[in-house]
Order: structure tokens, then sequence, then C-alpha cells
């Protein structure tokens, strides 16, 4: 076994699959209206929703802007051990979250009609514009019910409560289907009724979410909540700036949706192709590309808070090896999946209703030339999260720029005025294009070391005697490598040596397979920080020694002296259990 990235590979694999049920799920919830509502109601549906879909993107931009970059910061905050910002951070980003869904509802349903304009719902087709408004006003006066959807899931996920936030997600996305087919197949409410299951879906993950403030296992709860500051300053700037860095995309999906509507149906109406077919086949790929933006997304939002921890931590080894493994596991799920959409890519056509002759003669080739850009796509998804989450957002927004923007939107333009038929080529090219930019142009930023400047030594190792020596040695090398002052070096080697002791002896109690993986990094305000990570069930070394003095246990007494040495020696002891592993951040 490799034990050096044996604990990072086990902290990823154990949030990776609530957060992959969450995002099919998500995917499914996606695909059900238009699923739903074009075998009910045919192309004035499809094309309803079609027009009015848009609008979600605005919301993904706000709701991912604001929950993203957040948690990000609250995982960087929870790190480090500074609860009371974290908590503070929390509470600050979901007040301006919520205070702008409030807003945007109001604001929605008192400019309806020109909103309508805008999205192409006119007044010269009265049924269609009728249907789109019932679609609309719904979903606009929810507004702060979506925000506060996408703020608790992200948050509880990132809280130590990753099953919280998949039952959370994953009951309202499976409430959303179940509810479309009872509404809208079932009573016939047609797109009413399909807008009205998505609202009570998103209303019933919330409430689940919520349970976590009540009962949950991490920092935050309601009374630590209303205690903490409201400061809405440059943390939250800070991660504003992070969080839309990746959301902007949606701002480009927007636009997207726009121009390949728009040009699909100016080449029918050229007598080019038949409009109407093309515009329903580009809804077809739009819902097909959820489910597999979903896989590729749930292997990001697994590494982000790994990535914001090990960040904070100056753990490069662990950054690198996550990263590669996060996109590997990724493309082992995302191929086999393509290729069992591609091969039946005519079955596929026809569950969404297009199963005609001429329909498949157009969808069939759309379908498979989207899915053989899944995988280039995939992995650019999963380096815009990791450069997000180590605090290099700049980067992060050029691959979203180069990959919604600069590459796809004059490709959609250029195929749509003068080669329509082949219009389905501008997936590979655009994400090819990206991925070759990516491969050369930025090669040399990529490959840039995290936080070069500050001094790092980490290693791991497993729970015998031989390896703790060989720890110690190392570290008082790395201290006279640093020209650390005596002091400071003692009172390192210090809470290495008797953290690592107590751990071995109380924590793992002999036995195999257990390790401890240690970083200790001269921060750039003088500061030294040890992070000390182990694969032991819960092991809190601060409570052991409390219980051991309440008690008198003299025998045991001994066991807990080290710690006590250390917890009043140090500038701050720190323990946190989080995904099952238990860390302590000492600052000397």
């Amino acid at each position: 076994m490799n034990q050096k990235h044996y604990i990072c590979r086990k902290m990823f694999l154990r949030i990776l699959w609530p957060s992959l049920i969450s995002s099919v799920a998500l995917a499914i919830a996606d695909v059900a209206d238009a699923l739903v509502i074009g075998n009910r109601m045919g192309e004035s549906g499809l094309a309803a929703i079609g027009i009015v879909t848009p609008l979600y993107m605005i919301l993904n931009l706000l709701g991912y802007g604001f929950s993203t970059g957040g948690c990000v910061a609250f995982s960087r905050m929870a790190a480090e051990g500074k609860e009371d910002d974290a908590l503070s951070h929390f509470k600050s980003i979901g007040t301006l979250l919520f205070g702008l869904g409030v807003v945007l509802a109001i604001a929605g349903n008192l400019l309806m009609r020109p909103l309508m304009q805008v999205l192409g719902a006119n007044d010269g087709s009265p049924e269609l514009y009728a249907l789109c408004e019932q679609y609309a006003r719904p979903l606009v006066t929810a507004v702060p019910v979506f925000f506060l959807n996408f703020l608790l899931y992200d948050f509880v996920r990132c809280d130590n409560d990753a099953p919280r936030a998949t039952l959370g997600f994953s009951v309202g996305c499976l409430t959303d289907l179940g509810l479309n087919i009872w509404f809208v197949l079932g009573l016939g409410w047609g797109v009413k009724g399909s807008i009205y299951a998505t609202v009570i879906a998103q209303s019933v993950s919330v409430i689940i979410l919520l349970t976590h403030l009540i009962n949950g296992r991490g920092l935050m709860n309601i009374p630590r909540i209303v205690k903490a500051k409201l400061a809405i300053g440059k943390p939250v700037a800070d991660s504003l700036r992070i969080g839309f860095s990746a959301s902007m995309q949606y701002v480009f999906q927007f636009l997207f949706l726009l121009l390949g509507n728009r040009v699909l149906l100016r080449a029918g109406d050229l007598g080019l192709i038949k409009g109407d077919l093309y515009v329903a086949v580009f809804d077809v790929v739009m819902n097909i590309s959820y489910i597999f933006n979903g896989i590729y997304q749930a292997f990001a939002e697994t590494m982000q808070p790994l990535a914001s921890t090990f960040a904070a931590e100056h753990g490069r080894d662990d950054l690198k090896y996550l990263v590669r493994m996060a996109m590997a596991t990724a493309l082992m799920v995302g191929v086999p999946v393509l290729l069992v959409a591609a091969i039946p890519a005519g079955a596929v056509s026809s569950f969404f209703g297009l199963g005609d002759a001429e329909s498949l003669k157009v969808s069939v080739p759309a379908i498979r030339l989207f899915l053989l850009s899944t995988p280039l796509g995939g992995l650019l998804v999963i380096l815009t999260g990791f450069f997000q989450s180590c605090g290099r957002e700049q980067l992060a927004g050029e691959i979203t720029v180069m990959r919604k923007a600069l590459f796809l939107l004059p490709i959609t333009v250029a195929l749509g005025f003068w080669l329509p038929k082949d219009f389905w080529w501008l997936f590979v090219i655009s994400e090819g294009i990206t991925m070759l930019v990516m491969a050369t142009a930025v090669r040399g930023r990529l490959l840039r070391k995290q936080d070069a400047t500050v001094p790092v030594y980490s290693t791991t190792m497993d729970n015998q005697n031989h390896e703790l020596s060989r720890v110690l040695d190392e570290v008082v090398a790395f201290c006279e490598e640093q020209e650390i002052p005596m002091k400071q070096a003692i009172l390192i080697q210090l809470a290495v040596e008797e953290l690592s002791v107590v751990t071995m002896e109380k924590a793992f109690s002999g036995k195999p397979d257990e390790y401890i993986q240690l970083t200790l990094a001269r921060e750039e305000n003088g500061d030294h920080v040890i992070h000390i990570r182990n694969s032991a069930p819960y092991f809190n070394p601060l409570d052991l020694r409390m219980g051991k003095v309440q008690k008198d246990e003299t025998d045991e007494l001994m066991d807990s002296v080290g710690v006590m040495m250390v917890r009043q020696k140090v500038k701050s002891l720190h323990y946190r259990n989080y995904e099952g592993f238990n860390m302590m951040t000492v600052v000397i």
C-alpha cells in the first residue's frame, strides 16, 4: 500500500460517493421538466421551458457564486482553527444571498412582461407567452428558496456532513421527478405543474439540510450562528471573487442558449435546415449535458473542501496527488457512461420524444458528437474547481472564459450562420481548443508550485516507533535548515513527539495499517504551524487530558502530561474531526 497518500485517498473516496449521488440526482431533476413536459405537451411545452431555461443560468450564477466561494473560505478557516471566523463567514454569506433572493423575487414579479420579452416570448404568440409566464412567475417568486438550497448544500457538505447534504439534495431531486409525473401527467397541470413540483422539491431539500443546524456534527448550529458576528468585509469580497471566477460560466451559458436557439431558427427561416427540429435536438443535447456535467462536477465538488484544506496546510504533494486522482477516477466513471449513451443514441433521442426517422437523422450524430467532447470538458471542469479551491481563482476564471465564451460563442455563431448542418461539431472544437491552449500557453503556470515561498516539511508515518524516530530526526533537520530559533525548534519537536506518541498509544493501540500525516510550515508572518492528521477512530487528545485530570487516575495521568505541556507552551492547539479523520493544528 502507498502510505504516503493513504489518508488523502481515503478522504477523497469517502466524500466522492455522496457527491456523485447528489450530482446525478440533480441532473435527473434538471432533465425531468423537459422529459415529462415533452411527452405530455409536445413542442409548445418544450418551447416554453426552453425559453425560460436561461433564468436558471442566472440563478446558478448567483447561487454558486456565493455558496461555492463561501464554502471554500469556510473550509480554509475551519482547517486553520478559526471557528468563529468560519461561522461569521457563513452568516454573512447567507444573509447577503437570501436578501438578494428576496429583492430579485420582488423585481421579477413587477417586471415580468419585459423579462418575457428579453427571453424571446412576445404577444405575437399569445399561447406561448402564456405558457412561459405560467412557468416563470412561480420560478421567480421562489428565488430565495433556490438560493437557500445552494447555500446550505455546499456549506453542510463542507461542514463534515456530506451524507446529510447528499440526502437533502437527492430527496429533493427525486421529489421533483415524482411530483412532475404526478402534476403534469397525472393531474394535467402542464407547465404550471412542472414548476410547482420544482419549487416544492427545493423546499423539501432546504428543510432536510436545515436539520444540520440542529443536530449536525460540524461547526454550524443555530446558537453559534446567532452569536456569530455579521462581518461583510474583505473576507466576503474575497470569497465572492473566488466563487464568481467559476460561476460566471452561467452568464456565458445564458448567452450560449440564446445564441444557439436564434442562429438555428435563423438558418431555418433561410431554408438551410428545419429550424424547429434543430432547436428541439439542441434542447435534447443540452439536457444530456446536464447529466455528464453532473458526473464531472461531482469530482470537482469532492475535491474542493480537500483542496482548500490542503492548500491551507501547504500540503503540496497531497494537492498534486488529489487533482491527478480526481481526473483519473472521473474518466473511469465518465467514459463508460459515455459509451453506454453513445452506442444507443437513437434510443436516447426517442426517450425525449424525438424517435421518427427525420429526427433521428439529426439527433443521433448530434448526441454522439457532444458525447465525444465530454472527457475534455470534464477534465477542464475538475481543473477549474481545483484552481478555484487553491486560491488561484484568476486561472480558474481564465479556463471558464475560454471554454464558455472566448471559443464557444464565436464557434456557435460561425457554424450556425455558415454550416448549420454541422452545428454539433461546436462542442468538440471548443473543448479541444481550450485543452490545447491549457497544454501549451499556460503550461508553465499549471506547473507552478503552490505557495513556493513558504518552507514546508511533510511526511506520513505508520504506527511504529522507528518511524517516529525518523520523523523527529527530519524535523530537527528542517528546523536547522530554516534557522528556526532554538526555543521554537524545541517546542516544535515537543509538539510533534508528544502528539504522535499519544496518538499511537491511545488511538492506534497497536492496530496495523494506521497512519499519521504531518505537515510543518513556516508561515510568512513568522508562525510555525504543525498539521497532524491520523486515520484512527475519533480521538481528541484534549478530551483525554480533561478526563484524566478530573478522575485523578495516576497510572494514566502521565499519558496526558505531554499534551498538557504542549497546550500551555504553544499559541494555540486546535482539534477537528473531518470526514472521520482526526486533525490537530498547532501554532507556535
